[in-house]
Order: structure tokens, then sequence, then C-alpha cells
């Protein structure tokens, strides 16, 4: 790393995390790297998520900015990014914890590759105690540089990023935030790493492990509003993401040619699953066609673009299956990509 003093911008939305916040800070405040700034944004918390960080606020690389009303990990990221001073980025949830060398790590490789938009790397899984826990988020292992459109084809596949190992090009984001308007509750990251892959800048991967990803046993399936949400952004995402990112990449524009209707056929299987289910919201249905169409359908009935899209939506489906079956990692987006990382 150069021996210039980079400023890092360190977000971390925070709503009802008085329980694990100060772990966090205290890991932050051990960063053999020092100059860094962190903002945290306290989103409407109902708990003592202030008064936890009273011993982190005296330290002036703290900042603390508070709204009332609770707005979702999408809106608070997006206010500490457009506020946040740094050329790069990182956004450890709330309850998480950083390896002492995270900083320092991150940085020796983002300056050593100008080419890259960022890097990201495995985390180590713990429970909400802070011991072990067992999971898988991605494929265990990565190529050290996916260069685009590959990067761009893989992100359409999967979201292969633990979104608390990254550290991210600001001017990169700078480009794309404009595009990321949607407020998402799950998918905000996948969201916007498609962004940041339809860009002209690479990703790169680093194995050794930085950070530790807290993993709750309280599961979706317990609350049925949740879980129906999750479902329908994991269909969404890809789809709306891909649209935007045309609109201003001539790459996503080409692979919006090539898998737009895949992605909408997707969500309309999705949709009538969710229907079944008696979970469809209407303004979720109105999202994917607003993607699909570019806004040039005002509304859209579900029965009607069915019965419109009906055969080229079970031919995804079986082009969907016959993918995955050579696939030893289960993706949320389009197994018809079936880039080799998933193999």
């Amino acid at each position: 790393m150069s021996q210039r003093s980079v400023l890092v911008s360190i977000l971390v939305p925070a709503y009802n995390a008085a329980r694990y916040l100060p772990e966090l800070c205290r890991s932050i405040q051990a960063q053999t790297y020092p100059h860094y700034e962190v903002l945290i944004g306290n989103d409407g918390s109902q708990d003592d998520t202030v008064s936890s960080l009273a011993p982190f606020v005296q330290d002036e690389r703290f900042q603390l900015l508070s709204w009332e009303q609770n707005r979702g990990a999408h809106q608070a990221w997006t206010i500490l990014c457009s506020a946040a001073k740094g050329e790069y980025w990182c956004a450890p949830g709330a309850d998480d914890v950083l390896y002492p060398s995270f900083l320092e790590r991150r940085l020796e490789v983002m300056e050593s590759n100008p080419q890259a938009c960022l890097v990201h790397g495995p985390p180590e899984l713990i429970d909400e105690s802070g011991g072990p826990a067992k999971g898988a988020l991605a494929p265990a292992s990565m190529p050290l540089r996916i260069s685009p459109p590959r990067s761009l084809r893989v992100f359409l596949q999967h979201n292969v990023i633990n979104t608390p190992s990254v550290l991210v090009r600001s001017s990169v984001t700078r480009q794309v935030l404009p595009f990321s308007h949607w407020n998402w509750g799950y998918t905000n990251d996948w969201f916007s790493w498609i962004l940041h892959a339809a860009t002209v800048y690479d990703v790169l991967w680093d194995g050794q492990t930085q950070n530790k990803y807290r993993i709750h046993s309280q599961s979706l399936t317990e609350n049925p509003a949740r879980a129906a949400l999750r479902h329908a952004e994991v269909a969404l995402a890809p789809l709306c993401a891909l649209a935007c990112a045309a609109r201003f990449s001539g790459m996503a524009a080409e692979l919006w040619g090539q898998w737009r209707k895949t992605l909408y056929h997707r969500w309309l299987l999705r949709a009538l699953t969710l229907r079944a289910q008696g979970e469809l919201k209407p303004e979720w249905l109105q999202q994917g066609a607003a993607a699909f169409y570019d806004n040039k359908r005002s509304r859209v009935s579900l029965w009607l673009e069915a019965t419109k899209h009906g055969p080229g939506a079970v031919a995804t489906r079986l082009l969907e299956q016959r993918a995955s079956h050579s696939q030893r990692f289960p993706v949320a987006g389009i197994a018809q990509v079936n880039d080799p990382v998933f193999r």
C-alpha cells in the first residue's frame, strides 16, 4: 500500500442494535489502519442504541446521525453513503465484528488494483452469542479477479458477496448511486452489486477472512409476511437492477436484451406462487412490470401477464431446472448463466 493516508468511511446503519453495536465499535477502534471515519445511522431505534454509543462518540472519528422514523437498511445506507467523505467505504452490520487487520488488508488490495471497484472475502460465521455458526452464504472460494462482463453475469446468477466483508471504491458508488432508488427490505446489497458490476471495473476476491458475520436463529419462516417479502425481492432485484444498469452501461444493455424475458418470466412464476399463498402485493407486480416494460404500462394484471407470457415462463422453468442440475451451489438468480463458479 502507498504511504499516503487514505480516508475510509465505515457506514453502520443501526436499528435496535444496542446489544451488539459496542462490540463492533471496539473492533473498529482496534484497527491497525487508523485513517477512517465512522458514520453510524440510528434508524429510529427504540432501545438503548444511542446510550450504548456514548463511550465511542467521544472518539472524533465516530459520528452519530439519528432520525426518529425507521426507514430501513437501504435508506439508512443511502443517507450515510451520501455523507461519506472517504475514498473507500465499507458497511459492516451493527451486529458484526471486524478483524483488526480488516482495513489495512483490504486497502492494500484495492490500492494495488486501481481498476477494481471492490474487494470481498469469506467471513467467519458466528451465532448470537459469538460462537461458531454453521451455514453457507456463497461459494467457498472465488476467482481472485472477475472482470466485466463476466462479473455482471455472475451477479445475475447469485449474490456472491458477503457485504460486511467488502471495501468499495467510493467514486464508483457515486456513479451508480442515482440508480439505486428502490427501497429494498432484504436485497438492497444484491441490487447495488449488480449496478457496480455494470461499470468497467473489476471485482476482487481476497481469500483471507477479515470479518465475523453474525447469523441469528430467528427464522423468516416464522413470519409469513417477512418471508413473502424476501421471496418477492429475490426474484425482483436482478430484474430491476439489470433494467436500471442498462440505462448507463452498454454492457448491461446487451445482457438486458439477452436475459430480459428470462428475468421477467422468473418473476411471474414467483408472483403466481405468492398469489396462490395469498401473499402477493399489487406494488410488487407493478414494480416488475415497470422494469420489464420500461415504465410504459401504468397497470398490469397478473392473469393477463401470465396468459401472455405463459409458454415462455414454462420454458424458462424447464431451462432453469435443467441448468441447476449441473451446479453444486443453489443460486438465487438465473441458473442458465451457468458460470463455472457455481459448478
